[in-house]
């Protein structure tokens, strides 16, 4: 992400647009006036963070609404629209309203050429002369400088200047881990600057407390079993590296029982940012879950260096990936989140806190309300024994960051007399399948992790 998009004048095209939410009929158009549309996300984009809306644009001081601001000029025709205040574009002189740049770039120009079936809408519209790849371009930077960590006072506003989000150094200072205040979703009131119960500017990293079905007087709107295969892996992964991880989980959805199982967990080898690699690293995991049988039915990512609450970032990551994979009728299916703490904060607990979350969309009436992570019970089942598929992934994922200058020593100390990898053992010891209970898993972890330890810990330094 670290070069700017390309957008030729002449090219409609757009090399992994980062969101199309135009569907097969080519266009999506809302009237004014109507309930809130849903935003189609292209699933793989939700993930690695390049999946952007309009609202999120705004939401950030990108962009800022107003009247003629936005434009396509396309075969000699020019088009103007209004860039209203929740992110969706009201074509002048209509009454229609389009929930994206691509919808509305497409049904302008199907207008001058009714041939014309798909585009790239960040690289059609512009926004005050400047085409949106530009300023969706900015900001991609601005969170990676958000993402970075960095020594702020808590709650500060301004931006961390943009760079990797690789942290540097190991995990052996134990303020690294930071206690960060979540906040009751009740207090995080309105988007729009325009609403009444508007508290300000929200740093897309605050963390927000989950709420719980049973306080709502709600119950789970479904199940949800994981495998400890799968729980082992996730936590493997999340145990590498001193910055952020992701991954996807395969699994199978069953209407009729309304319940989810996850069954696979498919780390992603790449960094955060890291769009170039991203796409093959994607297109690989896609292939591996079908010839497994299985389909893509949630995520996870780790929190390094806070608790397992999600931030407003994740929250809306989540409900974008909830909307792309929802469906209709039949079709219905049910996407979830998982966040993987594997370093507590106040105390020197081996166990990894591994949290299964939901988001809540806001009521129609309030569109502009932050959805609300609703904590999931899951049922985690014991697999009869250790897949290939594991051992390969481990070996992969291990691989892949060794080296890394945010790669763990594992062979230093955690905690008084105990290393980090016996915190990493410890921690697996609770997901082992029933086939590995004497130990011969952990041996291998060993192995896996200690292998030319020494002279990366020096060369690293």
């Amino acid at each position: 992400m670290a070069s700017e998009p390309s957008s030729p004048a002449d090219n409609d095209s757009c090399e992994g647009d980062d969101l199309e939410d135009v569907d097969s009929a080519g266009e999506e158009i809302e009237s004014v006036g109507s309930g809130s549309a849903r935003k189609r996300v292209s699933a793989r984009t939700v993930l690695t963070g390049r999946g952007v809306t309009m609202a999120m644009l705004l939401s950030d001081g990108i962009l800022e609404p107003g009247d003629a601001c936005l434009s396509i000029d396309y075969l000699g025709q020019k088009f103007v629209g209004d860039l209203l205040p929740n992110g969706k574009i009201k074509w002048q002189g209509s009454n229609r309203v389009f929930n994206s740049p691509s919808a509305w770039a497409i049904h302008c120009k199907k207008m001058v050429n009714p041939s014309k079936k798909s585009g790239c809408g960040w690289a059609s519209v512009k926004y005050k002369g400047k085409k949106l790849d530009i300023y969706k371009t900015i900001w991609f930077r601005k969170q990676r400088g958000a993402n970075a960590p960095a020594e702020k006072t808590e709650g500060a506003k301004e931006p961390a200047k943009p760079k990797a989000l690789s942290l540097s150094g190991s995990f052996r200072v134990k303020q690294d881990v930071k206690e960060r205040p979540s906040v009751k979703h009740t207090s995080l009131g309105s988007r729009d600057p325009d609403h009444p119960q508007y508290t300000g500017y929200k740093d897309p990293n605050t963390l927000v407390e989950y709420s719980h079905f049973s306080a709502l007087g709600k119950m789970q709107p479904f199940t949800m079993s994981i495998t400890t295969n799968c729980l082992l892996l996730m936590d493997f992964h999340c145990h590498l590296t001193t910055s952020e991880v992701v991954g996807y989980l395969g699994g199978k959805w069953d209407p009729a029982s309304q319940h989810l199982s996850i069954l696979q967990a498919f780390p992603c080898r790449c960094r955060l940012g890291d769009k170039e690699n991203a796409i093959m690293v994607e297109e690989e995991i896609r292939q591996g879950m079908m010839l497994r049988g299985l389909s893509l039915v949630g995520w996870y990512h780790s929190h390094p260096h806070c608790q397992a609450d999600p931030s407003l970032r994740d929250v809306d990551c989540q409900m974008e990936y909830q909307v792309a994979m929802k469906g209709l009728g039949a079709t219905y299916q049910p996407c979830v989140g998982f966040i993987v703490a594997p370093f507590h904060l106040t105390e020197p607990i081996v166990e990894s806190t591994i949290q299964a979350f939901w988001v809540m969309p806001p009521p129609e009436h309030k569109p502009h309300e932050y959805g609300m992570p609703m904590s999931m019970n899951f049922t985690a089942i014991q697999d009869s024994y250790l897949t290939q598929d594991v051992v390969n992934e481990m070996k992969w994922v291990s691989d892949y960051y060794s080296g890394a200058p945010d790669f763990l020593f594992f062979k230093e100390p955690w905690h008084q007399d105990k290393t980090f990898l016996e915190k990493v053992k410890g921690s697996l010891a609770k997901k082992l399948p029933k086939d590995q209970v004497s130990g011969q898993l952990l041996d291998f972890v060993q192995s896996l992790l200690t292998t030319q330890q020494g002279q990366e810990k020096h060369t690293s330094r």
